[in-house]
């Protein structure tokens, strides 16, 4: 069955975030659990056998812990992120999208400023953790920020 929620893209070619509709799929047997979100339509790049990151992060952003999910691409063809360096963050090649998680449920829709806010403070702090982001091999499955 698929669905769709709100997510946060951060295009390459645009120096601001744009909140977006991401789809994904549920099972219906185990709908927080199971969940493929269709990100490599709404990533820049090669489309034949494109190989997607992700990284769930954790931020604690005014007194309030955030979770969220990060897909990327990573090749030497993709344009550098001017959202991500308009943020002071690191540099990374090709869009970012960010999904928001929930304490029940795997993922959800992104809902206030607040959370956005804290999305973007993520997002500025990962490009910081992974800078350079070509040096690395292999990336961490989750990440925490203060």
């Amino acid at each position: 069955q698929v669905k769709h929620l709100r997510a946060q893209l951060y295009p390459a070619n645009s120096v601001h975030p744009k909140a977006i509709v991401a789809r994904f799929r549920e099972n219906p047997e185990q709908p927080t659990k199971d969940c493929f979100i269709f990100a490599g339509n709404l990533l820049l790049g090669p489309r034949f056998q494109p190989y997607i990151h992700d990284i769930a992060l954790t931020i604690h952003y005014r007194g309030k812990f955030f979770k969220f999910l990060v897909f990327f691409k990573r090749h030497k063809l993709l344009p550098p992120d001017q959202c991500i360096q308009n943020l002071q963050g690191g540099h990374i090649d090709g869009n970012l999208l960010l999904v928001s998680c929930g304490k029940k449920v795997l993922i959800r829709n992104l809902r206030n400023r607040l959370e956005v806010r804290a999305a973007d403070r993520a997002i500025k702090r990962l490009a910081e953790a992974l800078n350079p982001i070509r040096t690395w091999r292999q990336f961490p499955s989750t990440l925490s920020f203060d």
